[in-house]
């Protein structure tokens, strides 16, 4: 996958081709349309970019000189288009045309349908190992919210640059052999997390999000990218040590580990657990440890 996309809405795309050699699309661009190119800082939770069928909510407000209006849930110049990847090309639901004036643009995936943009609530999958389906995207990929703003861009500019970056957090489980285990690692492993709160507050306007205050802590399932290695995306919040944050289930018995942190937006937290007894000895010994880096 692509590293940059273009993004054109309302524009046909016109293809030509034959089993053994396929000429470049062409495209025929309307300079009164509105053409976008978008970039992920890092990558997703799919570990690519953008996908065939993802679809994203665009917004743009206008300038009065150099006054810029303030974003609003309707009103704007643009307000919530839905904007579709077709054949490696976004597409809007309908014909979106330049305004005369300059504008700023915001953009959030997946596609929502907040009731405002200043305290918008996001509620995150709890099974993020569901598989996507034709309708939806996986629970771990649902997750992943991605917000992106271009300032001050006008027609002659030609196209609006968009760089998305993440709002949540990344948490990476690595369960590993200690040098008396004995054996391979189980393959009914299950990963959870716990005591998260799992509802964001969050801001379109500037990009930011928090750990909603009256939100409730659910229980995470998280993906399992391999025989070892799982993945979940969380709200950005603090985690005492005192509560239990890791269970790992395996050969039926589930084991809950605490764990101290401060989960940051745009941040990986990676948590290495090494089993040091196998676990059908009469007493698992388990370490924990973990950094932090960027999300990329």
């Amino acid at each position: 996958m692509k590293k940059s996309i273009f993004i054109l809405a309302g524009a046909a795309l016109l293809m030509a081709g034959c089993e053994k050699q396929q000429s470049v699309p062409q495209v025929a661009y309307n300079t009164d349309e509105i053409r976008i190119e978008a970039s992920v800082g890092g990558t997703r939770a799919t570990a690519t970019e953008f996908e065939e069928g993802d679809r994203m909510s665009l917004y743009a407000v206008e300038y009065e000189g150099d006054e810029v209006a303030k974003l609003q849930v309707s009103g704007n110049y643009l307000n919530n288009e839905a904007m579709t990847l077709m054949d490696g090309i976004w597409v809007g639901d309908r014909t979106l045309y330049w305004s005369e004036k300059p504008c700023d643009f915001y953009a959030v995936y997946p596609y929502q349908h907040p009731e405002t943009v200043s305290e918008f609530l996001f509620d995150l999958p709890l099974d993020q190992n569901s598989p996507a389906t034709d309708e939806a995207l996986s629970g771990y990929e649902a997750a992943d919210l991605l917000w992106a703003k271009a300032e001050r861009v006008a027609r002659e500019d030609g196209v609006v640059n968009m760089a998305f970056k993440h709002m949540m957090s990344r948490v990476v489980v690595k369960i590993e052999r200690g040098p008396s285990y004995e054996g391979e690692l189980p393959e009914d492993i299950v990963v959870h997390l716990y005591n998260t709160v799992t509802t964001a507050e969050v801001d379109l306007t500037k990009g930011s999000l928090q750990r909603y205050a009256y939100g409730d802590k659910g229980t995470i399932t998280m993906k399992q990218l391999s025989a070892d290695t799982f993945a979940a995306v969380v709200v950005p919040q603090n985690i005492e040590r005192r509560t239990p944050l890791v269970e790992v289930t395996m050969e039926g018995i589930a084991y809950l580990l605490t764990y101290s942190t401060s989960f940051r937006p745009g941040y990986q937290h990676t948590i290495t657990i090494t089993l040091n007894t196998s676990p059908d000895q009469e007493k698992i010994e388990i370490n924990i440890d973990g950094e932090i880096d960027d999300w990329e």
